[in-house]
């Protein structure tokens, strides 16, 4: 059975699955060969054994450190194919808030300081969409697409019932409460929840435990928790809007 270990660099949290393969999936967010090799020696992985590194979506608290990690470990880079534009030109993430959570924290959040200004344009090695099998790998699951947050969203799917859903389903900040993705990438909301909520149904039905970025990990009952808050959320949103038309 598949081993999700974790690590936490600045405010983002990276993931090593160790199987009859290990593969490594997000970086954490902090730029530095140095915090690489700590977070390896202290999980008890050999860089050398690491054969593939995923980016589970093209945010730069996500991938900073990939290309380090690269460097150390000789496996190939993978993402989605709407992630590879940002990686490629090492672009700042363009999200808008998807609900009141969001609005809330990018009223609250500073301007990116610090490791990620010194972030560097990386070329990935294998770029995805559909289902990916991980077993070439070494590990069990798959890679499946999860959008809603961003358009380029995978997540990975063990056959064991866990699951490394990047920012899909995060901790509230002011609660500790699970939350679904706060932020999204397009101006048509209704069209992000839609593909959010789809994509936590579609996890809910298939994973039992969810390895978040941020927080976590989380029960499938904190899963369907926060979106049913969503959808409530949504609809509410969307019957203010009919009034107001």
């Amino acid at each position: 059975m598949a081993e999700v270990i974790g690590y936490k660099l600045g405010m983002a949290n990276g993931y090593f699955v160790k199987d009859e393969g290990v593969i490594a999936v997000d970086s954490g967010c902090a730029l530095g060969r140095e915090y690489f090799l700590e977070v390896c020696a202290g999980a008890g992985i050999d860089p050398q054994d690491i054969r593939l590194l995923v980016v589970t979506h093209g945010h730069v608290d996500h991938f900073v450190n990939m290309d380090e990690m690269r460097a150390v470990t000789g496996a190939p880079l993978l993402c989605h194919k709407n992630a590879e534009r940002t990686l490629r030109e090492a672009l700042h993430p363009n999200v808008r808030p998807r609900s009141r959570y969001g609005q809330y924290m990018m009223s609250e959040l500073p301007p990116d300081e610090g490791p990620l200004e010194l972030l560097r344009p990386m070329v990935p090695d294998l770029v995805v969409e559909g289902t990916v099998d991980l077993r070439p790998w070494g590990v069990k699951g798959r890679l499946v697409e999860t959008p809603g947050h961003s358009d380029g969203c995978l997540s990975v799917l063990l056959d064991s019932g866990e699951a490394l859903v990047g920012d899909l389903l995060v901790e509230d900040v002011r609660d500790g409460s699970p939350s679904l993705a706060f932020l999204c990438y397009t101006d048509d909301i209704a069209a992000a929840n839609a593909q959010l909520f789809a994509s936590a149904q579609y996890l809910a039905e298939n994973a039992e435990t969810f390895y978040s970025g941020h927080g976590g990990p989380f029960s499938r009952d904190d899963l369907l928790a926060a979106l049913a808050v969503a959808r409530a959320e949504a609809a509410e949103t969307a019957e203010v809007a009919e009034e107001a038309g």
